[in-house]
């Protein structure tokens, strides 16, 4: 059993993206006939590089519409589509503290972050390496809100 819907490979977390239906589990949810709604068929759940890269090329060579999503936390519904095939980016959770970090327009320090590293997990590692990641919401796994 999956503790939410960011933990679903489909799921966008907006019913009316998802097409009004329920995640595809096991066709019915409490008496409701579910449909297959703009889910994508297909899902690679990509733990490296080169699984983008086959996911990709396998959509090219087979002409199907490609979506990424990392937890599906999109309520515009572009991380979705019907047919499709979805590049979860949720396991690329690499975080890399760069210490002096150098370009033309600044020099500091600085943090790489994977496509999959959620908005609580990167506010955790800013706040342990004694800096601070400004984002959009989310909460620190002390229970603060930054």
């Amino acid at each position: 059993m999956r503790n939410s819907s960011a933990d679903h490979p489909t799921s966008i977390m907006s019913p009316l993206n998802q097409g009004m239906t329920c995640l595809p589990v096991d066709g019915s949810v409490a008496g409701h006939k579910c449909g297959l709604g703009g889910y994508p068929v297909y899902v690679v759940n990509a733990r490296n590089a080169k699984h983008i890269q086959a996911a990709v090329n396998f959509a090219r060579n087979m002409n199907i519409r490609l979506v990424v999503k990392n937890t599906g936390h999109d309520f515009h519904g572009k991380a979705s589509g019907f047919g499709s095939l979805s590049i979860r980016t949720h396991h690329l959770k690499d975080i890399v503290i760069i210490k002096k970090y150098q370009s033309k327009r600044y020099t500091g320090p600085a943090i790489k972050a994977g496509s999959g590293v959620q908005g609580f997990e990167l506010y955790a590692a800013a706040h342990a390496a004694g800096l601070m990641a400004v984002g959009g919401e989310g909460m620190v796994s002390q229970g603060h809100r930054l």
